[in-house]
């Protein structure tokens, strides 16, 4: 196992429990398994209270009051208190007022029960698992008089989806529909907006999938887009796509994850002395790009957003002052939504040319007088005469000295030797210990989490997928020149392997619940 990550809490519960009056002397008990009917005895009545299952039942007489409080348990001939009704205050989902500290529910679970607000200003979190393409309904339902629920509905991303107060008239519950665009981790916060005590009020909380596309949708579309180009994810300098001299790569501004804006990083090897020009040309009719280029050591050297009126692309020339590195960043002027990113197209290249001597100039000739004369006519060049040419001299052909003979014996041809090119296998796993017990099982897995495969030296994409419905994932027989860096952005999870390797990623729960909890 080669790394451990905690994205989710484990629940604690609190619970406030108040003591109750003691009976009366003269209070007599009886079990659930006894009479639940009136008991008449000489001179006196009797009135039986059952409470729940496995308690005891307080049995006041006529002449003697006994309170109905918390708890009635009393002995033939004394009284012993035990709770009968505990207010409700914390409920069992605590902590999880933050985002990070959500609790995980399903889609189509059963719903949550018992859940309060209490103390005053207490904020819920849930996350559910969402796919791409999917609609859900997300409510509270159940308020006890005196809660007012507020509901709001978060993206993978934290972005807020929408809200909603009442969903109904006369009805304090809330209720959000809506589309996931990408897969992985929804959130819901639910606020009390009643100014009341909410001690002892409770609500339930639900994630139901529903048929077709929800009304409204915060995105125009609930399916995922044409896919990304061949270079991502390359959005920071590390991940930079490679590219040479002479190459076009078509690419466009298509986010990996769903959400943009998406930057393209490009790297080109440079000779020092050289000149270096790259551009952006055959936009889509919508796109506009924006270019920098950047040194080896990531210092701007040069930018450029238009080529030249009317032609939205854009194109740097720099001198190679170094043999190394040279980095270029091509951005959409205005970043698109992520339903149409994909309209947004361009491609790319770089070129190497040779620096041109700078030609010299000719001889200054002075323009001629303005004074309406002609210009005086120049003085002919007059060449010399040579005299006659003068009888050849015969020189005598040296001869060259005689060489050893050199005898030339032919090697032997080398077999070419077979070039064999290693692959890589990959397995990886990923998958939420809920019984904390180390050890991935079949309902343990985590569904849909982008994994990509990249050449560790060159930043090439190798492979791309999501784990499957147990969390798993496997790359098989991946041509390779060297070390692999596996990456999960969801889980800001990175790892370099050199050869076949087998990772199981745990997403822990938080630490074991504290004695007396439940």
């Amino acid at each position: 196992m080669l790394a451990f990550f905690s994205t989710q809490t484990f629940p604690t519960a609190e619970y406030l429990v108040q003591a109750a009056p003691p009976l009366e002397s003269n209070a007599v008990a009886l079990t659930t398994q006894e009479t639940q009917t009136a008991v008449a005895e000489t001179q006196t009545s009797f009135a039986v209270t059952v409470q729940a299952a496995g308690t005891q039942t307080a049995v006041a007489g006529t002449q003697t009051s006994i309170a109905r409080t918390q708890t009635a348990v009393a002995s033939t001939q004394t009284a012993v208190a035990q709770p009968s009704s505990t207010a409700i205050f914390v409920d069992a989902f605590e902590p999880n007022n933050t985002i990070q500290t959500a609790y995980t529910t399903a889609p189509d679970a059963v719903a949550l029960t018992n859940i309060t607000l209490w103390p005053t200003g207490d904020i819920d979190y849930f996350s559910f698992s969402g796919k791409a393409g999917s609609a859900y309904q997300v409510q509270t339902s159940h308020l006890t008089a005196g809660l007012d629920t507020v509901l709001t509905v978060y993206d993978t991303q934290g972005n807020e989806i929408e809200t909603n107060d009442d969903y109904e008239p006369d009805n304090r519950a809330s209720r959000v529909t809506f589309s996931a665009h990408v897969n992985g981790f929804y959130f819901a916060k639910i606020v009390n907006i009643n100014p009341g005590d909410p001690a002892n009020l409770t609500y339930r909380f639900q994630v139901q999938q529903i048929q077709g596309t929800a009304t409204p949708t915060a995105f125009p579309t609930s399916t995922r887009v044409p896919g990304p180009d061949i270079c991502e994810y390359n959005g920071d300098f590390d991940s930079a796509c490679l590219i040479g001299t002479g190459q076009p790569l078509d690419m466009n501004f298509v986010p990996l994850h769903g959400e943009g804006p998406d930057n393209d990083f490009f790297r080109l090897w440079v000779k020092a002395g050289l000149y270096y020009t790259c551009q952006s040309f055959d936009l889509s009719s919508v796109n506009d790009t924006n270019m920098i280029v950047y040194d080896q050591n990531r210092n701007g050297l040069a930018g450029n957003d238009d080529k030249a009126p009317g032609d939205l692309g854009s194109m740097v020339s720099v001198p190679a002052t170094y043999t190394g590195w040279l980095f270029i960043l091509v951005g959409p002027y205005a970043p698109p939504e992520y339903a149409l990113s994909y309209l947004y197209t361009y491609s790319i290249r770089c070129d190497e040319t040779v620096p041109t001597p700078t030609p010299t100039s000719p001889p200054y000739i002075p323009p001629p007088s303005s004074g309406g004369t002609r210009p005086p006519t120049p003085t002919p060049i007059v060449f010399p005469t040579f005299p006659p040419t003068p009888t050849p001299i015969t020189f005598v052909t040296p001869q060259p000295t005689p060489r050893p003979i050199i005898q030339v014996i032919p090697l032997p041809t080398n077999t070419p030797v077979s070039v064999f090119q290693p692959t890589i296998d990959l397995n990886l796993t990923v998958y939420f210990d809920r019984n904390g017990n180390f050890t991935p099982e079949l309902t343990e897995g985590v569904e849909d989490v982008a994994v990509t495969i990249y050449d560790n030296a060159t930043a090439e994409l190798l492979a791309f997928g999501y784990t499957n419905e147990t969390g798993a994932i496997r790359f098989g027989a991946l041509a390779v020149s060297g070390p692999v860096r596996i990456s999960i952005p969801f889980l800001q999870f990175n790892q370099v392997v050199t050869s076949d390797s087998t990772i199981f990623i745990r997403i822990a729960p938080m630490q074991p619940l504290p004695p007396g909890g439940s």
